[in-house]
């Protein structure tokens, strides 16, 4: 069994939006960019933060329907699999989540404005005790998803040209395999 088209296009659909959240939560957080900038890139990260998480419901439903394709035969393989894949879905959920706590907790009170068009409902009460854990937490989730990215990363270029196996392709749209088949030395 092979991933589907849809599974393929949640989980570049998650990459992009996972790495643009990263990339614009370490932007935001410079100090050199002007307070009004910076207040922008706030809302921009918190209003893609919750369409990381509607895709990933999107990916949770979609499990549903179709079951993932079967774990490698090695048993070491197979354990760092099952663990990889319950932390980045434990990200997946706990570092937006957090994300919505920490805007909720803030005691500045600034509303979450999804893209400008409506306010989300906060998580809850503006708290200064609880806006520091959850910031604390949100930042400290972050750097751990980058940290497993980037090994998630690793294990797929090891897969494609240690072993020489189709797992990378077998995640990659179908337009792009045998352009990447090439690439295996």
């Amino acid at each position: 069994m092979r991933w589907s088209g849809t599974a393929k296009a949640l989980h570049w659909a998650t990459a992009a939006l996972v790495i643009g959240l990263l990339v614009l939560g370490w932007k935001m957080m410079s100090p050199s960019i002007p307070m009004a900038e910076r207040f922008d890139l706030f809302q921009l990260h918190k209003s893609f933060g919750f369409v990381a998480l509607g895709v990933v419901l999107l990916r949770v439903a979609h499990l549903g329907v179709r079951r993932a394709p079967a774990l490698p035969s090695g048993r070491l393989e197979r354990s760092l699999v099952r663990i990889g894949r319950a932390l980045l879905w434990a990200l997946l959920f706990a570092t937006p989540l957090s994300g919505w706590a920490t805007a909720s907790a803030s005691p500045l009170e600034i509303p979450t404005l999804f893209f400008g068009l409506f306010r989300m409902p906060d998580l809850v009460s503006p708290d200064a005790s609880t806006f520091a854990v959850a910031a604390a937490l949100h930042l400290s989730l972050a750097i751990v998803f980058a940290a497993l990215i980037g090994g998630h990363v690793a294990a797929a270029l090891k897969h494609h040209f240690g072993n020489r196996d189709d797992t990378l392709i077998g995640m990659l749209p179908t337009a792009l395999h045998r352009d990447i088949k090439k690439c295996q030395f």
